[in-house]
């Protein structure tokens, strides 16, 4: 397996992958700096740096993201040998298909970590480079970096419909109509800080950055939270399972 996933990472090496994973980094760590901008609080003084304000604008930032770019990846590293029409010599090297899907998928997933981690780059400096000049709540580092890592993992959630979709159309064309509309309805559901949002398999990333807002006519836990999960984790195995059998009963000669 992990040959095959390293096989996966190689193909990546010369292409322009790493001008989308930016796409994510930059505008995310680009929003937190307007924190940095001058301030004044309503009693007229000078206000301070707010980390968990400037993790939540990050989250925010990358959720809204995510569905396109993520959907982009996908359809590009599964359909690559569909367009380039070298599906027949992958399906005829003695190595079980499902563990080729697999490694495609883990090579998603490690490109959605490594896009996750760096976006938040700038706002995990700044609170390092507080904790010198003044006393910070770690509390609320560790909180942001926890939204992260959960942010991280449910956006993989929805990675094997990208898969399916295609597998399907043969092209990285129906993924990125997916990831269009799922960042449309990403983007409203979060202007509309609606705790319901998460019902959609899509805006399910923004659960935990939700919980670092602040001001929000609706706080406190999530009554949808668990439901939510629920539809994601079915959406994820359907989907997933639709891409095993699809895979293993592709004909020798698709694509060519």
């Amino acid at each position: 397996m992990a040959s095959v996933f390293l096989a996966e990472i190689m193909k990546l090496k010369h292409t322009k992958m790493h001008w989308l994973v930016l796409l994510g980094i930059l505008p995310a760590n680009l929003v937190t700096l307007f924190a940095f901008m001058p301030k004044i609080a309503p009693d007229g003084t000078p206000a301070g740096i707010d980390l968990q304000d400037m993790f939540y604008r990050q989250g925010m930032t990358l959720t809204i993201l995510a569905p396109f770019m993520f959907a982009l990846m996908t359809g590009y590293i599964i359909s690559r040998e569909y367009q380039e029409r070298t599906i027949n010599q992958l399906f005829s090297y003695p190595i079980p298909r499902v563990r080729i899907l697999f490694a495609k998928l883990a090579a998603v997933f490690l490109l959605i970590a490594i896009t996750s981690a760096l976006s938040c780059v700038s706002v995990t400096a700044a609170g390092l480079i507080m904790s010198f000049n003044q006393q910070i709540d770690f509390a609320v580092v560790w909180s942001g970096i926890r939204m992260n890592l959960l942010a991280c993992l449910l956006s993989f959630g929805t990675i094997p419909v990208a898969a399916a979709l295609s597998m399907v159309g043969k092209s990285v064309i129906p993924s990125t109509v997916l990831g269009v509309l799922a960042t449309i309805v990403t983007l409203i559901g979060e202007m509309g800080h609606g705790m319901d949002g998460v019902l959609f398999p899509w805006l399910m990333p923004y659960w935990p950055v939700r919980d670092l807002a602040q001001g929000l006519a609706q706080s406190g836990p999530n009554p949808y939270a668990a439901s939510g999960a629920a539809i994601l984790a079915i959406t994820f195995v359907v989907s997933l399972l639709f891409c095993i059998v699809y895979y293993e009963k592709a004909e020798i000669h698709s694509g060519s």
